[in-house]
């Protein structure tokens, strides 16, 4: 059987490889507008670099760019998204987050140049508003906050008075709290360290044990960082619910 030669292969797979990636820098290569004061913009638009946007004067979006970092664009504007993301590198885990995100409100077509959108999803229920001091009690995963935070316990549900065990899985160190009727904050445990990347157990008398891991920022991001700080430490639910936030309707 005749074998194809060394220089042939390797010409080959180049070829695949760069048709390849030809074909995925479009997937990518997007930014996405989380608030938007201008008519033709709408909320959850994902535009792509060979779109063209057109602001007039007063409007203004913020755009999630390639990189990860947001971005606050104020009319009159009139260029090509590719000049907004000229040269940057892609944030493939911020933008698959978001990406995620938007999905769940259902992907919807319209026209060419701010067509590829979805519908701002609804919060879910139990999910807080994003926050960098709460504590939710009702879920998993790592909390991220700043240093010397004064952090809070919440609860989805505020009805009768409720107790809540906080326990630093390490040492084992306890404390409690409780929420007083109708509230849905309580203080965090006094007698309680707070541990930079320790792992915490919420134990609430009736509901499934959650652990959460706090991550702490020495200086907090700036907003036009957050979403990259975010997922850089793996603080899915804060993205969210900073992403949700910005999705209902705020305008930059």
């Amino acid at each position: 059987m005749k074998m194809a030669s060394p220089g042939l292969a390797g010409s080959a797979l180049a070829a695949l490889l760069t048709l390849l990636f030809a074909g995925a820098t479009p997937v990518w290569a997007q930014i996405y507008v989380i608030e938007s004061s201008a008519p033709d913009v709408k909320v959850g638009a994902q535009l792509a670099v060979t779109d063209t946007l057109s602001l007039p004067a007063g409007a203004a979006i913020r755009a999630v760019l390639p990189s990860g970092k947001t971005q606050t664009i104020k009319g009159p504007f009139h260029g090509k998204v590719a000049d907004l993301a000229k040269g940057q590198e892609i944030n493939e885990g911020v933008v698959g987050w978001l990406k995620g995100i938007l999905q769940t409100g259902g992907a919807t077509e319209a026209t060419p140049g701010a067509t590829r959108s979805a519908s701002p999803p609804a919060r879910p229920r139990g999910q807080a508003r994003f926050s960098w001091s709460q504590v939710p009690t009702w879920t998993d995963g790592i909390l991220c906050i700043g240093k010397d935070a004064k952090l809070q316990l919440a609860r989805a549900a505020a009805a009768a008075a409720q107790r809540v065990a906080v326990v630093e899985v390490e040492s084992m160190a306890r404390g409690e709290a409780e929420w007083a009727p109708g509230e849905a904050l309580a203080a965090w445990p006094a007698q309680l360290a707070v541990r930079p990347g320790g792992t915490y157990w919420l134990l609430i008398e009736g509901r499934p044990r959650r652990q959460m891991k706090l991550e702490v920022f020495d200086q907090l991001p700036g907003e036009d960082d957050v979403l990259a700080a975010l997922q850089k430490r793996g603080c899915r639910s804060q993205f969210e619910a900073f992403v949700r936030d910005k999705l209902a309707g705020a305008t930059p």
